[in-house]
């Protein structure tokens, strides 16, 4: 079902097959950038386990609306644990308020018996291992409480690689053919994100049944890419007008650059910048400021005509 990922499916695989023999899969986290899959993931593991064993119900949080434990504990807890069996995901788990994380510690401290008891005002809940298995999601693991990290069982996402963001985009469109390395082209705009993948192949089948054909070349894409405005590397505009007013400069501060850009400077260092940085298109040095690399300057010589007319 997935592509890539070696390493956390054989992880998986192999807790997967103990539990079916054991009852007990260790309480986990799934750790990863936006949009590389840490929820389909998590989701296809607790399915697995409600379709292998019918009386373990898959439930699915959202974790941003809980205020605070009390409402955890009646709306979760009461309803879908407390005399339940259950395969529970938490997505987005670092928004869990405190208090919530804190009562996990306590309902999630390992044991000889594999089984821990909560008491919160007139009730008593049995947190059984062989009953409940908790599997959180998050892009943030520094917001969760570190005791509570320990607790749980940590799989990492690895990096996608172009080669696995071309076969996302081949497993989805399976009617479709493309035209002789055409799909690595593709796969060079998708930031690294399968979610961007599968997108990117619901525009080309758009593409292809408005066209009625089967097979996508490199002027179908030249034309894609220019109707939905897609700049090479995947680069938004912003981005791009943060290369463009480094251009010529030996170091600029992030006050001036997003003086420059009419933007705060924290929207400038936490949206514009990472991206840019992962693929060495600028850099900051102490002392300097923010400055283009050489590989900025070749993109700027290469694409800025094209980008700007």
């Amino acid at each position: 079902m997935f592509v890539g990922q070696e390493r956390p499916r054989r992880k998986l695989n192999y807790l997967y097959s103990n539990w079916k023999k054991s009852g007990i899969f260790p309480n986990s986290i799934f750790v990863a950038p936006r949009g590389c899959g840490k929820t389909a993931f998590a989701t296809t593991l607790c399915q697995s386990m409600s379709e292998y064993k019918p009386s373990k119900t898959f439930v699915a949080k959202t974790c941003s609306g809980y205020k605070n434990l009390t409402e955890f504990i009646n709306s979760v807890i009461m309803q879908d644990v407390h005399n339940n069996e259950c395969a529970m995901l938490l997505d987005e788990c670092h928004l869990l308020p405190v208090d919530v994380q804190t009562m996990f510690l306590t309902a999630l401290a390992p044991n000889a018996n594999h089984r821990n008891t909560y008491s919160y005002d007139e009730y008593d809940v049995d947190f059984d291992f062989r009953q409940h298995t908790f599997v959180f999601a998050t892009t943030e693991p520094h917001k969760m409480l570190m005791p509570l990290m320990d607790r749980l069982e940590r799989i990492d996402l690895q990096e996608y690689q172009p080669k696995h963001l071309s076969k996302i985009i081949k497993r989805t469109l399976v009617n479709a053919t493309f035209e002789k390395d055409l799909l690595d082209e593709i796969s060079s705009v998708l930031r690294g994100n399968p979610r961007q993948a599968v997108r990117m192949a619901e525009f080309i089948r758009g593409h292809l049944i408005s066209k009625k054909k089967k097979k996508f070349t490199k002027k179908d894409w030249d034309e894609l890419s220019l109707n939905l405005d897609i700049l090479p590397l995947g680069l938004t505009h912003n981005e791009y007008k943060v290369m463009e007013k480094l251009e010529g400069s030996t170091g600029m501060s992030l006050t001036c650059l997003a003086t420059k850009l009419k933007m705060t400077p924290a929207s400038v260092r936490q949206d514009l910048e990472l991206y840019l940085q992962s693929m060495d298109l600028m850099e900051i040095k102490t002392g300097s400021g923010r400055l283009l690399t050489k590989l900025g300057h070749e993109y700027l010589e290469e694409h800025g005509a094209e980008i700007t007319k």
